[in-house]
């Protein structure tokens, strides 16, 4: 399953669920079929990508569960001439750190790890050291470039992580 296929999935499951729960608010209960139908694709969404743990238990299609945070995440690499790699939404279990929900997105990872930390050499087909001495992954977290590790952020609720691709660390 390609990247927007599986991106495509989860809007849908999104969709699905939150239309449940409306429904669910209004008085109102699904049919036994359209539950097991929404349970399916809920199944294979949580296959696809293992950072979204939506569940119909869950508050509202919205909320986090009371030991979830919500994220979202963007990987461009743009710089590498391949565009957006990977755009989506999540939950992910508090304490998970930028890295988890990175590992999440089921993309291939080439990581380098040393002294206990973990540098993400590649993400799906652009691997810095491939590129050149100055290339490499940044990632920001609202915003802001995080001073420790991807391994060692813990995300908050409502967190937008962007992974970005650059060419040359120098000309940032």
């Amino acid at each position: 399953m390609n990247k927007q296929s599986k991106l495509l999935s989860i809007i849908v499951v999104a969709f699905a669920l939150a239309l449940m729960f409306a429904l669910a608010g209004c008085g109102q209960q699904a049919s036994n079929s359209s539950a097991a139908a929404s349970s399916e694709s809920a199944s294979a969404s949580a296959a696809s990508t293992s950072a979204a743990s939506t569940s119909a238990t869950s508050a509202s299609a919205t909320e986090p569960a009371a030991d979830e945070v919500s994220y979202t995440i963007t990987i461009d690499a743009s710089d590498a001439d391949k565009g957006l790699l990977f755009e989506g939404i999540g939950t992910a279990k508090k304490g998970a750190t930028v890295y988890d929900v990175l590992i999440d997105t089921e993309l291939d990872l080439s990581v380098i790890t040393s002294s206990g930390s973990t540098y993400v050499d590649g993400i799906a087909d652009v691997v810095a050291s491939e590129v050149g001495p100055n290339a490499g992954w940044l990632f920001t977290v609202n915003g802001e470039s995080p001073n420790v590790g991807a391994d060692a952020y813990q995300i908050s609720d409502g967190d937008e992580i962007v992974w970005k691709f650059t060419s040359d660390f120098s000309a940032q």
